[in-house]
């Protein structure tokens, strides 16, 4: 997959705000800012044809009575959270 280079115009104290929370993360604010980018675009992308795969199969043995549900009072109770 190839890069492409984009220049952005941001306000200082913008700047400022995202140099901290990259320090906080240990990140240089250029990889900090990728990072979010990337993660933000992997949002809005559309699932992967193996993750819809698993998530039919999932359904099916669903409907199938296949899966032991457990609720979260239950894990509570068991492991006293």
């Amino acid at each position: 997959m190839g890069k492409t280079k984009k220049l952005i115009e941001l306000e200082d104290k913008t700047i400022a705000i995202l140099e901290e929370q990259a320090k906080l993360q240990k990140r240089s604010l250029k990889n900090y800012l990728e990072f979010m980018i990337e993660d933000r675009a992997l949002y809005f992308s559309k699932p992967s044809e193996e993750y819809k795969a698993m998530m039919d199969d999932m359904l099916k043995r669903q409907e199938n009575g296949e899966i032991k549900w457990i609720s979260s009072e239950e894990v509570r109770k068991r492991y006293g959270r």
